[in-house]
Formats: structure tokens, C-alpha cells, sequence
């Protein structure tokens, strides 16, 4: 289905604002056809491998021009093999931009192309490549941060825009970021291959850190009119099933891993009102709960009591599922998850579990028991412990003290359904 022939418009940009445009509407464009973001990731993978490492950048540009020429001659709808189209001709614009560059002969690669014609219709390779890419992206010499922004860019297919909407950093910052990371990736990661199985430990635990973080970078309350950034969190799950369709990788941690974040995802689309108010969990309507994650996440836990290792994916997967098994917020059982999380503060005794740990037993204690525990030395510094302080004043008839702490929350917001939440709070004080 086609919604609007863009191809004529875009002739009068030059090329560099060609792309930002086609990064704009691709979805719109490749409605059924074609996952921009998806493809785009798959065809990086293939002609990395097949051309090597050192030739990203003109291998990034041979794609978007691909992409580019199929919005310009597909105005009746794609060929019978968009997917093949692509592919075919990208690699030509690459062999064009080797040669012109006198990378290679014009023989040198004829024999190679002609053999490859199967290899990149055949599903098991282009996982195979695509998992080689992301032990790359991931490679232990480079930092989390750059492994975060090679990530989302070459697995994700995420432009630099949405990187930087993603990340809360301006375009121009990410640009020179991404480069920078380049830079780095092309030293480290001089070919693309998965880790024997004696380094395999190590770099899975990397690459599921990665994982994590993309998925939490979605799923938290970020600057500007969003909550949350879904397409970074499914994305992140794509990356985690595409990892455990390899008996090697399909570890323990990797379960527990996709089991929280099916869990928590089960409950994006019902965390804003329909005006784009924020829903606390008490408030959430829970027909709105994706029940079918729920269900892959009940099914990624039982698979990840396998193991004899309690990692904090095993601990934070278990205590979302008993948000997720809860029929209603008043009959969550509050005193497991504060166990829970008590396990959780011995195993990695980190600011935030403590903080959540005082929410749950809240719920089922005495405002006053939990403040003789609240010591604020041991807790984050950020709007979610100053609104549940704020809460517990509330509760307490001190509302003096409650706004104070409502106005450090409201300081450190950036998103607006949160500014909202706040404001909603400091409106209802002594009303």
C-alpha cells in the first residue's frame, strides 16, 4: 500500500538531506514490504562479511542508496523480491564505489557474487552474519558507551536522529560520536566472527549488557512529550531472540534476560491515559497488558532455571513476573518482592533496588515504619525517590515537607507526561 509518491519531492535536496528524509518516512514507505530499520540491519551484516570491516562506511552509503533508488522507481509498488532488489543493488553501488576507488580488480569479485546468489536468501546465514555483527559491536576493547551507539546503528538500524532523540543528545553530538565509535570499531573488530566457545562466556556477558541497557535507554522516563521509546525496546528483544536461537549463546542469563524484558514490555502501552497522562501501576488499566508477553516471559523464566547462577537479570525477571501475575495492584504480593529485593541488595547491593524495595514494603507497612528505614544517603538521587518521599509526607498530613521534596523531582524532570504528574501531585496538596 502506498500513501505518497515522495519520489519527485526529493529530487530537489541534495544527497546528505536525501537520507535524513528517507530515515524520516521509511516506514511509512516500505509499509508491508519492507521493515526499513530490520532490512537495513540485515544487509549490513551481509556485506560486511562479505566485503570486510573496513569498508563500513561505503557499504553504509551503497544501502541507503539502494534504499533511495527503491522510493524513486518502486511508485507502483516494490518488485517481486524487494528484499533480493535491495540486496543486488546495493552490493552493485558498492562494487561501483570500490572500483572507483580502485579497491579492486573488475574481475576480483565476479566469481564471489555469483556464488553468493543463495547465501543471502538462505534465512540461517543471514542470522549467522547478524550474530557475527553484533559479537563485534560488542567487542570487549571498546567502551559500553560505543558499543551502545554501534548497536543501535548497525544491529537496529536506528539513523543518527533517532539515536539522538533516543539518547536525549543533540544530532550534531551523536554524529561525532558514531564516528568516533567507527573509528575505534574498524582497529578492534578486524573481522567478523563469533567467539570460540572457550571466550564465548565472557563476550555473551557483554553483549547481554548492551542488550539491557538499549531496552532500559527505552523503557525509562526520558526528556520531551514520549515516556517511553518502543522501538528501542523491541528492538532489544529482537536482539535477545535472535541470540538464543544458538544452543551456544542460549544461556541461563539470556533467558532471564528476554523474561524481563517481555515482562516489562507488557506494560508499555498502558503506562499514558488516552490524553498522555502518566499511569502509575496502581492506575494502569491491565486489559491493556500484552498478555501473549507475559506469557514469553513466564515461558524465557522457566527456561532460565536452568542454571546454578542467580544473576540480576534471574532477580529482576522474577520480581516483574509477580507484577505481572498480580490480577489487580492490591492483590500483588507486595512481601515477596520485598524479599526479592532484599536478595537483590545482597547480590548487588546498588541504590535503586533499595529504593524500590522501600516502595514495595510500602505498600504493605506503616508510613512511619518505612521512614525509620528511609536513610537518603542510600538512595538515588533523582525524581523517583524525592516523589516517593514526597508521597510518604503526603500520607503523614505534612504537606510542607512533601512539596519540598515534589519541587526537587519536579527540577530534575525533563519528559513532559512526568512535569504533568508532578504538577498533579503539588495541585492536590491540601485539597
Amino acid at each position: 500500500m502506498w500513501y505518497i509518491d515522495y519520489s519527485q519531492s526529493l529530487n530537489i535536496f541534495n544527497f546528505k538531506t536525501q537520507l535524513i528524509l528517507v530515515e524520516s518516512f521509511s516506514y511509512m514507505a516500505f509499509n508491508l514490504d519492507i521493515d526499513f530499520k530490520e532490512e537495513f540491519s540485515k544487509q549490513v551484516a551481509l556485506l560486511t562479511h562479505r566485503f570486510g570491516v573496513d569498508k563500513m562506511d561505503l557499504i553504509e552509503d551503497a544501502i541507503q542508496e539502494a534504499f533511495y533508488k527503491a522510493l524513486k522507481t518502486w511508485p507502483n509498488g516494490p518488485p517481486q523480491n524487494p528484499k533480493g532488489w535491495i540486496y543486488r543493488v546495493a552490493r552493485n553501488n558498492l562494487i561501483d564505489k570500490l572500483r572507483q576507488k580502485q579497491h579492486i580488480s573488475i574481475d576480483q569479485y565476479e566469481f564471489k557474487l555469483s556464488a553468493e546468489e543463495d547465501q543471502w536468501n538462505d534465512p540461517q546465514y543471514i542470522r549467522d552474519n547478524q550474530l557475527k555483527m553484533i559479537f563485534a559491536c560488542c567487542h570487549p576493547d571498546l567502551k559500553t558507551a560505543d558499543q551502545l551507539l554501534l548497536s543501535l546503528k548497525f544491529l537496529c538500524g536506528f539513523g543518527s536522529g533517532q539515536i539522538a532523540r533516543a539518547l536525549l543528545k543533540s544530532r550534531s553530538a551523536i554524529e561525532k560520536a558514531i564516528f568516533r565509535a567507527r573509528m575505534k570499531f574498524k582497529k578492534v573488530a578486524t573481522n567478523l566472527e563469533i567467539p570460540n566457545v572457550a571466550d564465548l562466556k565472557d563476550r555473551i556477558d557483554g553483549v547481554l549488557k548492551v542488550i539491557y541497557l538499549q531496552f532500559n535507554e527505552g523503557y525509562k522516563v526520558s526528556e520531551g512529550t514520549q515516556l517511553t521509546n518502543k522501538d528501542l525496546c523491541l528492538d532489544a528483544i529482537k536482539l535477545g531472540e535472535l541470540l538464543v536461537t544458538y544452543p551456544d549463546l542460549s544461556v541461563p542469563e539470556l533467558s532471564a534476560l528476554l523474561a524481563l524484558m517481555y515482562f516489562q514490555a507488557s506494560r508499555l502501552d498502558a503506562r499514558l491515559d488516552d490524553d498522555g497522562n502518566l499511569l502509575t501501576l496502581d492506575r494502569q488499566d491491565r486489559k491493556r497488558w500484552n498478555y501473549h508477553y507475559i506469557l514469553q516471559g513466564n515461558i524465557y523464566l522457566s527456561r532460565a532455571a536452568s542454571g546454578s547462577k542467580l544473576s540480576r537479570y534471574h532477580l529482576e525477571a522474577t520480581i516483574a513476573s509477580l507484577h505481572c501475575a498480580a490480577t489487580s495492584y492490591d492483590k500483588t504480593n507486595w512481601p515477596a518482592i520485598v524479599e526479592w529485593y532484599d536478595l537483590a541488595i545482597r547480590t548487588n547491593p546498588n541504590k535503586s533496588y533499595r529504593l524500590n524495595r522501600l516502595i514495595a514494603a510500602r505498600q504493605f507497612l506503616e508510613v512511619k515504619t518505612i521512614l525509620k528505614q528511609v536513610n537518603e544517603s542510600l538512595l538515588p538521587k533523582n525524581q523517583f525517590t524525592y516523589i516517593f518521599l514526597g508521597d510518604l509526607y503526603r500520607d503523614l498530613g505534612n504537606n510542607r515537607t512533601a512539596l519540598v521534596y515534589y519541587q526537587k523531582a519536579g527540577s530534575l524532570i525533563l519528559s513532559r507526561p512526568e512535569k504533568d504528574f508532578i504538577a498533579f501531585k503539588i495541585d492536590h496538596l491540601s485539597n
